[in-house]
């Protein structure tokens, strides 16, 4: 485990997050399957971490209901995400000290994380950390994150064509919405599994 993952980890608790420190994806996948309940409603945020950990086939096969954009519902899916036991995500960057730092597109993810869910999850790769401030986050998220999701998606982005932020040339873009996480909200379980291996972007 590395010195910033334990530097992060006891920032946010600090803040009143539930951390859980993982070496490897496989151990976190397992982790948050644990706090998953047969016929609980879950609820994701667009997020290749997720993805890459195959976390929404798991928990239907405990018997849940995933309510995820990226599958078959579509956009259908934001409103039953936002209404579920639980909402799995992800962060863009997590700071050193222990702030989650999100930019979205459409909101329905940062929506989430923020209120509605009766507990959210939120897994971050060591990749997401950064031993800085703010500033430093959201540079992080457009150098590294915005890029490839573009690309990912096959949209017209500067970012996605050029590897750099444009804001006057990408009108409703992926950063229509950024979010600064300082503590958890609405007094409930509020878990971030911080991961030391890659994940997502």
């Amino acid at each position: 485990m590395t010195d910033l993952i334990r530097t992060t980890a006891a920032a946010l608790q600090k803040r009143g997050f539930t951390v859980h420190c993982a070496e490897t994806g496989a151990e976190a996948a397992q982790h948050v399957l644990s706090l998953v309940q047969p016929g609980m409603s879950v609820g994701a945020g667009g997020s290749m971490t997720i993805r890459e950990l195959g976390l929404a086939e798991a928990i239907r096969d405990l018997g849940c209901d995933v309510h995820w954009h990226w599958l078959e519902e579509g956009p259908a899916a934001f409103g039953p995400a936002r209404e579920a036991d639980l909402y799995l995500c992800s962060a863009n960057a997590v700071t050193a000290e222990g702030q989650l730092v999100n930019i979205d597109g459409t909101g329905n993810r940062v929506a989430a994380m923020i209120h509605g869910p009766k507990q959210v999850v939120a897994v971050a790769g060591v990749n997401k950390l950064v031993d800085g401030g703010i500033p430093t986050a959201i540079a992080r998220i457009k150098r590294e994150a915005c890029p490839p999701n573009a690309r990912r998606l096959n949209l017209p982005f500067p970012c996605g064509q050029t590897g750099k932020c444009n804001p006057a040339e990408c009108p409703g873009g992926f950063c229509n919405v950024v979010t600064v996480q300082e503590h958890p909200t609405g007094k409930r379980p509020y878990h971030v599994v911080l991961v030391n291996e890659a994940l997502g972007y």
